[in-house]
């Protein structure tokens, strides 16, 4: 368990954000953490990595437009290169994050960048690790994100760029090295079909506009191409009632003639059950022009049974959030 300290500020990454910024925050951070078991073969495949929960609070030093922020983030500790008491690696985490003052157009109308109080908290860090007996120190540059995937506009974000330092103490008596484990070898390489239906509601052009619901339909082929790599391509239908607030010749149209069609590639990086994933993709055919010809998709899946997953992804346009996607699927080999 530890505690960080975080100095930064807010990086405004449009121009409009720059109203936001008013100065250097601080940040405080309490953390837990263990290293996982070993006894998968995951595990090993990325150098017997960390899984931890870390609780940050900040005043992002707007007290007048933002608030504090807060977030809640459970995360994995990837290592690059550790021994001899030395370790870098990079901190993946998501989870959940609050902005005390969201937008509102008469009592804040110039907190452009979030419009909701709970929000999905992103964090990339680089860390650089110390251990002397039972005690450590690190050092890490990061960012943390605040958004809500355009659940509910503005929906520019907040992202906490920060130079950060922390001291934490192992509780454990185990010495740190690990019994032998026999590993099942599972190198095969293998590939499966999958269909994934999802849904979630959406805002579109501006706040107050109206949330509305969205589905997506996702096929796809998956091979692997390693322990720890896939690569896929798929085919995507999507239903977005959000399109009528920008296109209004669509309101006295059926719902079924919002439906747009695109294809797509992939990448996913395998933690044993689990995967995150990135999709780059195309539309083939919609309606009305959407707000680019190009779309993205970020998120986890998790396999359980014999043929059933999970899906948590965001959908998005270059940088700009277009709609959560919920939802469970089929797979077959």
């Amino acid at each position: 368990m530890g505690v960080r300290a975080h100095y930064g500020f807010l990086w405004p990454h449009r121009p409009a954000s720059w109203i936001l910024v008013e100065g250097h925050a601080s940040a405080v951070e309490l953390f837990a953490e263990r290293r996982v078991s070993g006894a998968q073969r995951w595990h090993h495949d990325y150098g017997l990595p960390r899984y931890g929960i870390g609780v940050l609070y900040t005043g992002l030093a707007n007290p007048d437009r933002i608030g504090f922020g807060m977030r809640v983030l459970p995360y994995l500790w990837l290592p690059i290169r550790s021994g001899d008491g030395n370790g870098f690696g990079v901190r993946l985490g998501w989870g959940l994050g609050y902005i005390d003052h969201r937008y509102d157009r008469r009592e804040n109308p110039k907190q452009i960048a979030i419009g909701s109080r709970i929000n999905t908290a992103i964090q990339i860090m680089p860390e650089y690790r110390r251990s002397v007996g039972s005690w450590s120190l690190s050092a890490g540059i990061g960012i943390d994100h605040w958004s809500n995937g355009s659940y509910k506009l503005p929906n520019l974000g907040l992202n906490y760029l920060s130079a950060s330092v922390a001291v934490s103490r192992s509780l454990s008596l185990n010495d740190g090295t690990f019994p032998w484990r026999t590993i099942p070898d599972d190198s095969a390489r293998v590939s499966e079909w999958s269909v994934v239906a999802a849904g979630f509601k959406s805002e579109t052009a501006r706040p107050l506009s109206g949330q509305y619901t969205v589905y997506s339909l996702v096929g796809q082929r998956q091979w692997q191409v390693s322990r720890k790599s896939h690569l896929m391509a798929g085919l995507d239908v999507f239903n977005k009632g959000a399109l009528a607030t920008v296109h209004p010749e669509l309101r006295d149209r059926a719902r079924w003639a919002y439906t747009q069609l695109g294809v797509h590639g992939g990448y996913a990086l395998g933690f044993g059950a689990a995967e995150l994933f990135l999709h780059m993709g195309a539309y083939v055919y919609s309606p009305v022009e959407d707000e680019a010809p190009l779309f993205h998709r970020l998120g986890v899946r998790y396999r359980s049974g014999e043929h059933w997953v999970w899906n948590i992804s965001l959908k998005s346009h270059y940088a700009v959030a277009d709609h959560w996607e919920f939802g469970i699927g089929y797979r077959w080999s």
